[in-house]
């Protein structure tokens, strides 16, 4: 089971946690993947989006 968004493709992405005495560790940024109903040509599909895909879905 991939950690990516069905809808823009984003995945995992790396960066560095820095402590209090300012060491710095490297770590991964998880994205908040939800299952969601999508309808596509008039047919719902289940999808795993990103909270920013589902957010820029309502918009529209």
């Amino acid at each position: 089971m991939s950690r990516t968004c069905d809808i823009c493709g984003r995945g995992k992405s790396t960066g560095k946690q820095v402590s209090f005495s300012n060491k710095k560790y490297n770590r991964t940024y998880e994205l908040n993947l939800q299952k969601t109903v999508v309808e596509v040509d008039g047919k719902p599909v289940k999808v795993k989006a990103c909270t920013k895909c589902i957010k820029t879905a309502k918009k529209a």
